[in-house]
């Protein structure tokens, strides 16, 4: 038994303020996800983002199993979304990734190593799996980013910035109080700093060329062309991640399993834009050699969290599954059974994500307010989609 054992009321308290920290840190990555211009690293914040959720679920399972049937009530939920908030107001990409993963993800791993060592081996042995999994989670996700900056963040310019934003970060999280501390007062944030949240134009870094236009299906008949298009277009859904990242960042009040189902999509378009980036590494192409279409993600900026996810999950994705079908039976009749087994995996997760905008639209209408039926908002986002896509494949849908 530990010398310094804390009591299980204390403890439990620490379980839900970690479950707590880490939804908001995921929420927080996902917001951040359009506005970190490297591409590696947007793949990275998509893995870490989901992460990060299921540790949040694991923590709140735990906490359901200690007779905590409701693991965000009795929060210090103001301090939370402050100390965020704050964090949230980073300038450049590579502050943020500094301040968030070596300031919120360092105390956290911190906070992990202090429950273990607090805590009874034996009459707290279910937690002690939990909280492993977590730390070793949270350690791997520091390493990665402490490599990124070394490499991103070269300059002295840059690294005077990423320095400053640390320094801040551990600052705040250190007067928070949240993990252990003494509380004292929150500092200020840098002069002119102020959150860039919710980012308007979904950033790429210096290898792309950018594009607002989507690109035009070839014929079906020209087998290479029309697989390399289609696989070019999987490598574009990280349009559909921020998209996704933006709405799980803006919408609050939701029930935390919508964050998790929310995350869990967004992670799904970063894996289906990184599976179109290996297969056409497969058919002799790289990324770069195309330009990047972000068009999409900007015009739907222009609209509310609400008809965003309405687009995506009630039109964009459900629409699209008559072109899936047909090319995956296409596939398999050629015999390039490499392109049919991802374009099925990729029917598998969407037919998911259609059932997660059944489930959530009628909550977020509850949620934002709407007085329109979820009939009538879906039958906006069609038009919007028909209005507004610089894909043309998805035109071509609204209009069959």
């Amino acid at each position: 038994m530990p010398a310094a054992s804390l009591d299980s009321k204390a403890l439990i308290e620490r379980l839900q303020v970690l479950q707590a920290a880490e939804t908001w840190g995921a929420r927080l990555l996902a917001g951040w996800l359009p506005g970190i211009a490297h591409w590696e690293a947007k793949h990275a914040a998509g893995l870490h983002l989901w992460q990060n959720l299921q540790i949040a679920r694991d923590l709140r399972g735990r906490l359901w199993e200690l007779r905590v049937a409701q693991p965000d009530r009795g929060l210090p939920a103001a301090l939370l979304e402050t100390v965020i908030r704050r964090l949230a107001c980073a300038q450049h990409d590579v502050e943020f990734i500094a301040g968030l993963y070596l300031g919120w993800k360092g105390a956290l791993v911190a906070a992990y190593r202090d429950y273990q060592s607090h805590t009874h081996a034996t009459w707290d042995a279910p937690s002690l799996p939990v909280v492993q999994n977590a730390r070793l989670l949270g350690e791997a996700q520091i390493r990665w980013a402490e490599e990124f900056l070394q490499s991103a963040a070269v300059s002295p310019a840059q690294q005077h910035l990423v320095g400053r934003w640390q320094t801040f970060a551990a600052e705040l999280i250190a007067a928070s109080g949240l993990f252990g501390t003494a509380a004292a007062p929150l500092p200020d944030l840098p002069p002119a700093y102020s959150c860039l949240l919710p980012i308007a134009n979904a950033r790429r870094d210096a290898r792309f060329q950018i594009q607002l236009q989507g690109f035009e299906r070839p014929s079906p008949g020209d087998v290479t062309a029309h697989t390399r298009w289609q696989f070019l277009n999987y490598s574009m859904e990280m349009q559909a991640a921020e998209t996704l990242g933006s709405v799980l960042w803006e919408v609050d009040g939701m029930p935390w399993e919508f964050y998790y189902d929310a995350g869990r999509h967004c992670y799904d378009e970063c894996r289906h834009c990184q599976m179109g980036e290996e297969r056409l590494r497969e058919l002799g192409h790289e990324l770069h050699e195309f330009p990047q279409f972000v068009g999409n993600y900007a015009w739907r900026q222009l609209y509310d969290p609400l008809r965003r996810y309405g687009m995506l999950t009630a039109v964009i994705e459900q629409d699209a599954f008559a072109l899936k079908h047909g090319t995956y039976k296409g596939y398999v009749t050629q015999g390039d059974t490499r392109s049919a087994e991802a374009v099925l995996y990729d029917i598998i997760d969407e037919t998911l994500h259609v059932r997660w905008g059944a489930k959530w639209l009628p909550e977020l209408l509850k949620v934002s307010g709407e007085q329109k039926t979820v009939d009538e908002v879906v039958a906006e986002c069609r038009r919007a989609v028909g209005e507004n896509s610089l894909a043309p494949a998805q035109r071509a849908s609204r209009r069959k």
